[in-house]
């Protein structure tokens, strides 16, 4: 609280040294122009301090989305206030006319918001990319916490063939080699060997009589891991 409250009298601060400094080297300069340069002045003051008040990074948000368009947004306010500055300095020495001054600035600052426009495009986008991997990331997490879950209770079985550990072991260790995919493909093999390994879970129980089953279920799941591990985001 107190940091902020900092923040917006420092910000309040700032503002009045500008408004101050305009009215100390006015000279003759007419009013409407005054309170132009004061205006587009207080304008790229305050895109350069908004980060203290409102931190265009959250570094509690793992996506860092911000972080995406950080760049571009800076570029454009670089931009704006270099080309604003300059048009200023440019007003005073040629004495343009008000309304050439208006236009200009009006077009700057159009540019300006068009700028932070692509940059919040920018950010969205890498929030996007950012759900759909986790979104991908899931899916290979719901197959490995099914294959943890089956040796979960094979732990609580007796008589176990060894061939039959050894297969199950191997499908676990191989799972590391699958990455993440956004193909439709990918999604309908993780569902399916999920569903095989919660199948054969219940089998496993009683072993001898299931034996055929699960034999059957584990090349399926040995034939969708083939399959799976071809597959690679489009």
């Amino acid at each position: 609280m107190a940091k902020k409250l900092l923040s917006w009298l420092l910000l309040l601060f700032g503002e009045a040294l500008i408004i101050a400094a305009f009215i100390v080297f006015r000279g003759e300069t007419a009013d409407n122009i005054f309170i132009l340069n004061i205006i587009v002045s207080s304008v790229i003051y305050a895109s350069f301090f908004v980060d203290i008040l409102v931190p265009w990074v959250d570094f509690n948000d793992k996506s860092q989305k911000q972080i995406g368009s950080l760049g571009l947004r800076w570029f454009f306010v670089f931009f704006y206030a270099l080309f604003a500055i300059a048009t200023m300095i440019c007003s005073g020495i040629y004495n343009l006319p008000f309304a050439t001054q208006l236009i200009i600035h009006g077009i700057l600052f159009f540019l300006f918001l068009l700028g932070l426009l692509s940059a919040i495009h920018s950010r969205d986008k890498v929030e996007q990319v950012y759900e759909k991997e986790t979104e991908n990331r899931s899916r290979i997490i719901e197959m490995k916490d099914a294959m943890r879950n089956l040796k979960d209770r094979m732990n609580h079985i007796d008589g176990l063939p060894g061939a039959f550990k050894r297969k199950i072991d191997t499908l676990e260790e191989d799972l590391r080699f699958i990455s993440p995919s956004n193909n439709r493909e990918a999604h309908e093999l993780e569902t399916s060997f999920v569903r095989i390994i919660n199948d054969i879970g219940f089998a496993v129980s009683d072993f001898s009589m299931n034996q055929e089953k699960i034999e059957g279920d584990l090349k399926n799941l040995e034939r969708i891991y083939q399959n799976r591990k071809n597959i690679y985001s489009k």
